[in-house]
């Protein structure tokens, strides 16, 4: 869709409109194919192609940027002359930091040719999997299926370039019964096609309808629970912000010592608990640099104020990156601006890429060694309570099942709950091998003590 040769001309021709000292410039292109279902048939199958191309202009640290999706060079020319018109219209940036210059960026393989050409077809048996299987129990099922090949750019005035490619395969399935008891939930997601097992998710989905059917109040407490992976993920992002280096130094994170300083080096965790960043992973699908390439007007904006390079990121070559070791905090993450005033080398940004190390369990395994517990599918709905504890609130969705003596016993009513990622992994007990979701590889934790506060009427 997008060739390297072409990426590159395209970029050197938006740099040739510019005037300002410094431009910089990002080329995002998707092409993909879907297939949606509801009520047991599908209502829409199709692909589509977009491109985004944004232009960040800055002249005496004063950025604007512009994205559009016309590739024209009337449209380029005017499109840069207007990033320039933005910038000069912007206040200036005391924590500006210049583009990078000329990188060499890693091999990472992160695409497949036979995913990028996938359409309906190559869909078809998991979509078949869940529609047939749910009109067979007599339940109702609706989800989707989708393949994305991306070719993302990078380039700016000071020389630096770079292009990848990259795919991804998503697949999620609910099915819920007929008296509006039961909703069960399966997914799976793979850089390849050949990756996501959908027949297989789309018999977890309706597994967990029929046995969610009709459940039972439970009181409100601390109770130990099994988080499956997509619960687990869920957790995970909110606590990585709080490994900012900025925000613990200036005493405003999680991680902020009292008195004074970081937690760095102090074990906060379960010396279960490992997580790393790591673009080299191949169960992963990474680009090789640090920093985000939108393939949408919608991820970018269309005009905005600000730029350059003092992020997290700022296109610099993809690195693996420790962040918890053995329960203990290994590293914060550093933005180029608050690397260079401290005078460190700048990170990848926390949260990105994470593989959390799980053990060589099954969920079966961890329900067999619970007495009494809860097991939870997934959350939704999750809020801050309080950002400095990363306190959390949200709700439990598509099934959740009291575990007496090592078996699912019955199903419950859902819950609101409110709890700290931090407080899930120091209690962690155990966990599961682990899979991918939402671009990360997590397990499902067995922890103690999380806390329910309410019940709710929702399945």
């Amino acid at each position: 869709m997008l060739s390297q040769t072409e990426a590159k001309q395209l970029i050197a021709k938006i740099l040739s409109f510019s005037k300002a000292d410094d431009c910089d410039v990002t080329v995002g292109a998707v092409e993909s194919a879907n297939t949606r279902f509801a009520r047991n048939s599908i209502t829409t199958s199709g692909r589509t192609s977009s491109i985004a191309v944004r232009i960040s202009s800055t002249k005496d640290t004063k950025t604007g940027t512009i994205a559009t999706n016309e590739t024209s060079e009337t449209a380029l020319r005017a499109a840069v002359a207007r990033s320039e018109e933005l910038s000069a219209l912007a206040p200036p940036d005391p924590e500006y930091i210049e583009p990078v210059g000329p990188q060499k960026y890693p091999e990472i393989s992160s695409y497949d040719a036979a995913t990028a050409a996938a359409g309906a077809k190559e869909m078809l048996p998991g979509v078949r999997a869940a529609i047939e299987g749910a009109e067979a129990k007599g339940l109702t099922a609706a989800g989707y299926f989708e393949r994305d090949a991306e070719h993302l750019a990078v380039g700016n005035k000071r020389g630096n370039f770079g292009y990848t490619q990259r795919t991804t395969a998503d697949y999620s399935v609910t099915a819920r019964t007929a008296d509006g008891t039961g909703s069960g939930w399966g997914a799976g997601e793979g850089g390849h096609l050949g990756d996501v097992d959908a027949p297989a998710a789309a018999r977890v989905a309706i597994e967990k309808s029929l046995l969610s059917q009709k459940p039972r109040r439970l009181d409100p407490g601390k109770y130990t629970v099994i988080l499956e992976p997509a619960a687990v993920d869920e957790m995970l992002g909110p606590l990585f912000g709080s490994f900012n280096a900025r925000t613990a130094e200036e005493g405003r994170s999680l991680l902020t010592r009292k008195g004074g300083g970081t937690l760095l080096g102090e074990k906060l965790f379960s010396e279960k608990v490992t997580v790393r960043s790591d673009p080299f992973d191949p169960r992963l699908t990474a680009s090789p640099w640090s920093g985000n390439v939108s393939t949408s007007l919608g991820g970018v904006g269309q005009f905005f104020f600000g730029g350059g390079g003092a992020g997290f990121g700022g296109y610099l070559p993809a690195q693996k990156m420790t962040w918890i070791e053995k329960g203990a905090i290994r590293n914060l993450g550093y933005t180029r601006y608050w690397a260079k005033k401290k005078g460190v080398e700048p990170t990848p940004a926390p949260g990105s890429n994470l593989v959390l190390d799980g053990e060589d369990h099954s969920i079966e395994d961890l329900v067999a060694s619970t007495e009494r517990g809860l097991l939870i599918t997934r959350f939704w709905y999750i809020r801050f309570v309080n950002p400095q504890t990363v306190q959390l609130t949200g709700l439990t969705r598509d099934g959740v099942f009291m575990i007496e003596n090592g078996k699912i016993a019955y199903p419950v009513m859902n819950f609101r709950w409110n709890e700290s990622p931090a407080n899930l992994l120091a209690n962690l007990e155990g966990m599961s091998r682990p899979v991918r979701v939402d671009g990360d590889l997590v397990p499902a934790i067995k922890a103690k003590e999380f806390t329910f506060t309410s019940l709710s009427d929702a399945i």
